[in-house]
């Protein structure tokens, strides 16, 4: 998944994977989630063997989803 954001700060870029934590502290729970999308998301990943790396762009991020192949 890419996207045209900001992208995420290099000292939190594993930050972001902990539950409940924020990047954009401006945001409520009217306007943003709660922080715990890619803490559930990596969870899983995991789980099945794989993993999430995300991947700051020039014009964004890239969150890309890794699981093994199943013979």
């Amino acid at each position: 998944v890419e996207d045209s954001g900001p992208g995420i700060p290099p000292g939190d870029m594993e930050q972001v994977f902990a539950p409940f934590f924020r990047l954009e502290q401006s945001r409520n729970r009217e306007t943003g989630g709660v922080g715990l999308g890619l803490s559930i998301a990596r969870a899983i990943a995991r789980h099945h063997g794989g993993d999430i790396v995300l991947e700051n762009r020039s014009n964004g991020l890239r969150a890309v989803i890794r699981l093994p192949l199943i013979d």
